[in-house]
């Protein structure tokens, strides 16, 4: 591949974007090179993506709020968690749905739809009946990216949803096989400098956030890996601690147990200067240790099908809010290293339009320069 251009690079640096998913492993698969994905970039504060005025925005209008009597008793509302069962989206999804049930009054249940990298899962959420019984959990950037190449053929665009609310934001993370020899950030970059496309680093998918974090720390240290792309990152992770990759970009929430016991190795979070990772305050950022725009965040969402009404949307919005903000529940995702940050469906909107405006310059010049 040739490098991106130093244009692209500064664009990387100051864009703001954030973002899927990382679990628990499962047995590894054999790896497999994809094509390379969009690059997001990273927010200017220490802590969270720069909040900024939407552009034009092209959030679909939900239909006009009239009297209604949902949710009916004897119903059931869905989410779809575009992911595999276990991994990190779904386990949050899970952790929701007796609180979302609390205020409902009617049971939500929690349907994993993986594949794809998401795409399969987006799909259904998009064809859904927009009558507020199915919402979905949404990867936001690799949900951009998938509908922006037109190569993935998505049948579904930004207008094909309504954001209901903002509920996680968290950087990507470089992470190592225990006991390796790249002990450090430094130790795998130096080693991919001197042999490029040589170092195998996995993602949890082609076109995932962590594909887009991937090519950040590439840009941001001017090295070349091997990307291994995988099918979610139960793959990713498991490839990894079986020797299989050198290296992996993750949510690191969803493999503290691993890395707090040794199995695996925190090079650096993707935050910004100065950001503290919850579950390992004393680690560097890559942006602490001389790369300075190694910085990458992931958000998820939850969304509604377009034509959903506005009422349920906005009900939904409360609910999760409150959900949110409760301490009990506030202590069950500290508990479980789940970073979590609530935006309303209007400020989540304008987020996902910026976002969307920002991969749009990046991606004719992406898709050209990441083909051989």
């Amino acid at each position: 591949m040739r490098r991106l251009s130093l244009a692209l690079l500064v664009v990387l640096a100051s864009a703001s974007l954030a973002i899927a998913g990382c679990s628990q492993p499962a047995p590894a698969p054999t790896p497999t090179k994809a094509a390379a994905a969009p690059a997001a970039t990273a927010p200017a504060k220490a802590s969270e993506p720069t909040k900024a005025a939407a552009p034009a925005t092209s959030q679909p209008t939900a239909a006009p709020a009239a009297k209604s009597n949902w949710p009916e008793k004897g119903k059931a509302i869905t989410i779809l968690v575009p992911w595999a069962a276990g991994s990190p989206n779904d386990v949050f999804s899970r952790m929701l749905a007796p609180y979302m049930e609390k205020e409902l009054g009617i049971p939500v249940n929690v349907e994993a739809k993986p594949g794809a990298g998401s795409q399969i899962g987006m799909t259904e959420l998009a064809k859904a009946k927009p009558d507020g019984y199915t919402i979905g959990v949404n990867s936001l950037e690799t949900t951009i990216a998938t509908y922006l190449d037109p190569e993935r053929k998505a049948v579904f665009d930004r207008k094909a949803f309504i954001p209901i609310s903002m509920m996680l934001l968290e950087p990507d993370s470089l992470i190592g096989k225990g006991g390796s020899a790249y002990k450090t950030a430094k130790d795998l970059i130096d080693a991919a400098k001197a042999k490029p496309e040589s170092i195998k680093v996995g993602t949890n998918g082609v076109m995932t956030a962590t594909h887009m974090g991937v090519l950040v720390i590439e840009k941001a240290a001017g090295v070349k890996f091997a990307s291994v792309h995988f099918n979610g990152s139960n793959e990713n992770s498991a490839a990894l601690l079986g020797g299989h990759t050198d290296a992996g970009v993750v949510i690191a929430s969803g493999n503290v147990s691993q890395i707090k016991s040794g199995d695996l190795t925190l090079l650096g979070p993707l935050g910004d200067k100065g950001y503290k990772y919850p579950a390992f305050p004393e680690a560097k950022n890559l942006a602490d240790v001389g790369y300075d725009t190694a910085v990458f965040w992931r958000s998820l969402g939850m969304d509604a099908p377009a034509g959903t009404p506005a009422d349920i949307v906005a009900k939904y919005d409360e609910v999760l809010k409150k959900t949110l903000e409760n301490a009990e529940f506030q202590k069950k995702t500290t508990d479980a290293n789940i970073i979590t940050k609530y935006m309303d469906s209007k400020t989540y909107g304008a987020h996902w339009d910026k976002s969307e405006a920002t991969m749009k310059v990046l991606m004719a010049e992406l898709k050209t320069e990441t083909k051989k």
